[in-house]
């Protein structure tokens, strides 16, 4: 029996605290072992659960002890220009702050329901305002997309609506200043989430940053994480859900982005059986089940279950708990293993936070294609690049027992530093600004302390899901294929919302 599992199995035993100070210099005796409960080493497997298209105002705005709604730190934007609440109508003269989305109102209108707003490169851009972060609803109004969306982008939720998210960020580490890593949407985003890169100079079929209706197949050629994981000799795979067949391929199918890339054409090659044959869940559960989870696993549930506008979060939440079940269905197995869920941009969705950028000219985080205009989508600007908007993140794992949070500045780069860090495999393509920008997400866990190996208490949502995935339907598919919404109505007058008060959450150690 390692040291690792002698403190989980006595940690489980009994309390913590007994535990320690009777059995402590014992075990110190026996194990010739330093202050520290773990180490960065006895994490043999890293899970990348990215979903989809929420801001961090936009989940955990109200959640006590992190940079929500109560946050003084200038500039404070939370009173955004150009909507009307009380006329219902764009108004430059007019303001709107961030309201709660009534997950109550039933089919058709329901706040659990409301497609995402605007989230292009230029949007995005627009709403970031050259830092000045206050034109939300401008960029929204100008948007010829979605047009009953506009003061959507202020819309929250709190613990009553999302109480799977908020039950993972009290039991576990909580991030409060990771942000996406483009100014855009999903393709671009999950590309930093694979590779760290977009392509800005244009020369492996970039710049990327639009998400295309139909993925490009074998378009993109620069280098990806994976390939650095199997020159290294480091097991991977990308598990996704193929339940949509053709669609898999398309905007909606989440393929993975493994086979947008022309070094994965062949399907006998490692990056294409690693990176788009294995299934989710089926193979995923398999591996768990059989000790054969590679030491990094990118897992893609599905679209349903991304927690993509229109369709509910509590459908979502389902998502999130089913990988989970799946893991600790093997306990030996989820005591050394890391589950990082975020999601892979902010949705068009407010948030408070200015993201960190670069200044003009830094390389690789400003577009450098000779010809600007002839990128679609790109309304001629060049960037930054990012950082994006702050998005949700939390860090699941014996070793990051909470409720804990952690302020540091993390991307999606973030990720595949903290792979770099434990593995030794070098991080491809990552800039100069951006490496010294973010950190490598070690400071997440709380190797000072035992780790805590015991099951969270999992309230499955699905049975409280599934009514009302067809009150989203209706908005889903207008969403989808007529660029239209149904209009959400704000409430007036306006409060301006507050954070709880409980649970504190502490800081954790970082490695020791």
């Amino acid at each position: 029996m390692s040291r690792r599992q002698f403190l989980a199995k006595a940690a489980a035993a009994t309390t913590a605290g007994a535990f320690m100070s009777l059995a402590g210099p014992i075990i110190e005796k026996a194990y010739g072992a330093g202050p520290c409960g773990g180490q960065l080493s006895d994490i043999e497997h890293i899970v990348l659960l990215m979903q989809e298209n929420r801001s961090f105002d936009h989940y955990f705005g109200t959640m006590s002890a992190v940079r929500g709604f109560d946050d003084t730190t200038p500039p404070l934007v939370f009173a955004q220009p150009g909507w009307n609440p009380q006329t219902q109508t764009n108004d430059p003269a007019a303001s709107t702050i961030p309201f709660r989305f009534d997950t109550t109102r039933g089919p058709l209108v329901a706040g659990e329901c409301v497609n995402d707003p605007d989230h292009s490169w230029i949007a995005m851009h627009n709403s970031w305002n050259n830092g000045a972060n206050n034109g939300w609803l401008p960029a929204q109004a100008a948007s010829s997309t979605l047009q009953g969306n506009t003061p959507v982008t202020m819309g929250y939720y709190t613990r009553q609506d999302i109480p799977i998210h908020y039950m993972l960020a009290d039991t576990f580490t909580v991030c409060d200043n990771y942000f996406c890593s483009l100014l855009g949407g999903t393709t671009p985003n999950r590309c930093y989430w694979m590779s760290a890169w977009n392509d800005p100079d244009g020369t492996h079929g970039g710049p990327v940053i639009l998400e295309p209706n139909i993925q490009p197949m074998q378009k993109y050629s620069w280098r990806i994480m994976p390939e650095n994981l199997e020159d290294a000799g480091v097991s991977w795979k990308v598990y996704q859900n193929k339940l949509l067949g053709p669609l898999n391929n398309t905007v909606v199918g989440y393929n993975g982005l493994v086979n947008d890339f022309k070094q994965a054409a062949d399907p006998r090659s490692n990056l294409a059986r690693f990176g788009i044959a294995p299934t989710y869940p089926v193979d995923f559960a398999t591996d768990v089940r059989t000790n054969r989870l590679p030491k990094v696993s990118w897992v893609l549930p599905g679209f349903l279950l991304s927690e993509h506008p229109a369709f509910p979060v509590s459908i979502g939440a389902v998502g999130i708990v089913d990988v989970l079940r799946i893991l600790l269905s093997n306990p030996p197995l989820w005591e050394k293993t890391a589950v990082i869920i975020n999601y892979d941009e902010n949705g068009g969705f407010f948030d408070h936070v200015v993201p960190p950028t670069p200044p003009p000219g830094t390389p690789g985080e400003y577009l450098t294609v000779p010809d600007i205009n002839a990128v679609p989508g790109s309304g001629g600007i060049r960037g930054p690049i990012g950082l994006g908007f702050r998005v949700p993140c939390i860090v699941v794992s014996p070793y990051s027992r909470g409720p804990l949070v952690v302020s540091d500045t993390f991307d999606h780069t973030s990720t595949l530093k903290l792979i770099s860090k434990r593995f030794g495999v070098p991080v491809p393509n990552i800039s100069a600004w951006r490496d010294a920008t973010v950190g490598d997400m070690t400071s997440t866990f709380n190797f000072a302390s035992p780790p805590n190996p015991a099951k969270p208490n999992l309230d499955h949502p699905r049975l409280k899901a599934l009514p009302k995935l067809p009150q989203c339907v209706p908005n889903a598919i207008l969403g989808t294929t007529t660029k239209t919404s149904i209009p959400y109505r704000v409430p007036y007058p306006q409060i301006m919302p507050n954070q709880e008060t409980a649970p504190a959450r502490g800081k954790p150690s970082g490695i020791c």
